[in-house]
């Protein structure tokens, strides 16, 4: 929102780590941030071994940057004049162009075959918020008035489709064998569905990006008092990435922070914090049939605006049903690590006829 005499400031942090376990880094960011209003920021989470993994984030991040940041966001008029439609059609443009390259390495490239991985990216122009997302990567909102953080996207993930089906709790899907198993990620299928989310943000929110190495060991209102506790984007990232790391560091860890602030037109000038994208790290999400799950994805309920409307936060909200038989695309599933064994049976949840694929190297 602008205000007489004041104009927002976006601030942002990005930091990828390795983790305390593993030996690599799968995941890609990226944080552009070269105009006080306009930021682009982007987490992926690459899957299918170590160098598949690194590979695929790689792509899918280098794919935002041209297709946004080269091509577009360089030109500050011409991308701060395009209405929300031709930035939503831009954003899909360019994951999906990071979809088709990733098939095509794998398909050169015999040992990549099978690689993949999430996306979640956001474009903010001053206070508005454009989130195109694939995968089980995530983006939050901390309300700076209450404290209050809201999970924006949900997961393209069996245990969040079971969740939203009312199947299991959320304490069960912490244990339950299959919660690395993803329906939806790049790197699949050439028809790749993007989830696209709205939000608006007031001065002193924050918005965090993150892979689900941070959200493995650090709860959701952990991060919202990391991001509170101090004004700087760099200190909020740097300390949620000690805090999962203290916690074991299972997986690798990337975070992005973006903090909007209400400044005088005279303000001074904003100090940002830029990663490029090369901080890879190492997961164990594998992905199920890319045919499998929802029509469009088991999307989080319309929530409401501060004002107590009702604010759509998603692209129209698919179904899901535990009954449904779909093939696997290829007849594979990707996945990141060739010694990890999935001996759970998954006949009876996915039903019958559907192909799954189980490493046996």
């Amino acid at each position: 929102m602008r205000h007489p005499g004041r104009q927002i400031r976006l601030r942002g942090s990005a930091r990828s780590d390795t983790g305390r376990v593993r030996d690599n880094n799968e995941d890609s960011i990226y944080l552009w941030a070269q105009y006080d209003h306009l930021v682009v920021a982007t987490v992926a989470d690459g899957m299918g071994g170590a160098v598949a993994g690194e590979e695929a984030s790689r792509i899918a991040v280098e794919a935002i940057q041209d297709g946004l940041i080269d091509s577009t966001a360089q030109h500050q008029d011409a991308f701060t004049q395009m209405d929300q439609d031709e930035i939503i059609s831009h954003l899909k443009g360019a994951i999906r162009d990071g979809n088709n390259n990733i098939i095509r390495r794998a398909n050169a490239r015999p040992e990549l075959k099978g690689m993949g991985t999430t996306l979640t990216m956001a474009i903010i122009r001053d206070t508005h918020v454009i989130i195109g997302h694939v995968g089980d990567s995530r983006a939050y909102l901390v309300d700076a008035e209450d404290g209050h953080i809201m999970q924006v996207t949900s997961d393209h993930s069996f245990v969040q489709a079971l969740i939203a089906a009312g199947h299991i709790t959320e304490a069960e899907a912490e244990e339950h064998p299959m919660k690395n198993v993803l329906y939806r990620a790049l790197g699949q299928a050439q028809d790749l569905e993007i989830d696209i989310y709205y939000e608006q943000l007031q001065p002193g929110d924050r918005l965090v990006l993150c892979s689900d190495g941070l959200t493995l060991h650090v709860k959701p209102h952990e991060i919202a008092r990391l991001c509170l506790e101090t004004e700087d984007p760099s200190q909020a990232s740097e300390g949620m990435v000690k805090l999962a790391n203290k916690r074991g560091g299972r997986d690798n860890v990337s975070v992005i922070v973006v903090k909007a602030e209400a400044v005088e037109e005279n303000g001074f000038d904003m100090d940002t914090e830029q990663m490029l994208p090369d901080e890879y790290d190492d997961e164990d999400t594998i992905v199920a049939p890319s045919g499998f799950g929802p029509m469009e994805s088991s999307a989080a309920p319309p929530t409401e605006q501060r004002d107590g409307s009702p604010q759509l936060r998603r692209e129209p909200p698919g179904t899901f049903s535990t009954t449904q038989t779909t093939p696997a695309v290829n007849g594979h599933l990707a996945y990141d690590d060739p010694n990890d064994d999935i001996n759970t049976d998954m006949t009876d949840t996915l039903g019958e006829g559907t192909d799954i694929y189980r490493p046996d190297q």
